[in-house]
């Protein structure tokens, strides 16, 4: 495996001398450069009128979401699968790891799931942890990450100690019927209150298999890493630095984007680190990111991106939307 690196620093990073123009010549560059100051590169952003959309036109449910998801945290999301995971959610509220990343002490301490059982039948079961951890997590996350037709649940789990590691589990049958198990997790994140934000799935390196893509310790220093599936573990090959897909304290988890572009590997649109300017990041043969532009500064700090076709929708803090596409 080639060695992973990382993007280049952008102009604002690096200190270089200006040439030493003319000036005419400054004023010649000023006037061809000025157009392209919402453009870099392979990345550009212009005002949006409509509100970016929260989520996606969803697909007609395999079941009814069934009564016990009404016990589930509070300010957590049901996720729907399409296969033999209809539903699942987070439930049984505990204060037992206070962190507050996404705004409340309170997390759960076990996951739930309506899962289609061999003879056919539905049946809800759950997997509970033990005292030391939690599901720091707000959101079940339902992918066939092995395309072998069954569904995975993705989610953020933390150690009292070791702090938050991604877990991936699956759907177990025995003649006792399903069972929720664990699949392959990442490392932890290294100690106490260090947690992880998941991005998603897609296959980054063009293997043929899909990979897990999340930032490292979004709060104070993020790292993006792209994950090999390789039960039992999650095994890191890319990582990159100055991103964040966070912000300390605030229940939105959605700040990345995956974007396929025709006949390229997937992107990820990523914020730096200030949750201010966009990084355009794409891990391309023989091993190596190439990002699509330097980071683009924006008029306001990121609170959400949706995704769009080729590209995402970027809410701002101060209200308004901006349209993200990456060139064809």
């Amino acid at each position: 495996m080639p060695a992973a690196t990382h993007p280049h620093p952008s102009p604002r990073q690096r200190e270089r001398r200006p040439p030493a123009f003319a000036p005419w010549v400054w004023v010649f560059l000023l006037a061809i450069v000025q157009p392209l100051a919402a453009s870099a590169m392979g990345l550009t952003i212009s005002p949006q009128a409509q509100t970016c959309p929260r989520e996606a036109i969803a697909a007609p449910a395999l079941r009814p979401l069934p009564e016990q998801a009404a016990q589930r945290i509070a300010d957590s999301q049901t996720a729907a699968g399409r296969h033999d995971v209809a539903w699942a959610w987070l439930g049984s509220p505990t204060l037992r790891y206070p962190h507050r990343a996404l705004g409340s002490p309170t997390h759960a301490a076990s996951v739930h799931a309506l899962v289609r059982s061999r003879s056919g039948s539905w049946q809800v079961v759950e997997l509970r942890l033990p005292l030391h951890r939690v599901y720091e997590d707000r959101v079940p996350r339902i992918v066939d990450i092995d395309r072998d037709g069954s569904e995975e649940i993705v989610l953020v789990e933390a150690d009292a100690l070791k702090g938050a590691s991604l877990v991936v589990l699956g759907i177990e049958h025995s003649a006792n019927g399903p069972a929720m198990v664990e699949r392959a997790r990442s490392a932890f994140a290294g100690s106490t209150f260090r947690w992880l934000n998941p991005v998603g799935v897609d296959d980054f390196d063009a293997d043929g298999r899909p990979d897990l893509a999340m930032v490292l310790t979004p709060h104070i220093g993020g790292e993006l890493q792209l994950l090999h599936y390789r039960p039992p573990a999650l095994v890191p090959y890319a990582r990159a630095l100055d991103v964040s897909n966070h912000r300390m304290g605030d229940i939105e988890q959605a700040l990345a984007v995956i974007v396929q572009g025709q006949g390229q590997r997937p992107t990820v649109v990523v914020p730096d680190m200030t949750l201010r300017a966009l990084h355009a990041l794409r891990w391309d043969a023989p091993g190596r990111w190439t990002e699509l532009g330097d980071a683009m500064p924006l008029p306001d700090r990121i609170e959400r991106l949706s995704p769009l076709q080729g590209g995402a929708c970027a809410t701002l803090a101060n209200g308004s939307s901006l349209r993200v596409m990456l060139a064809p």
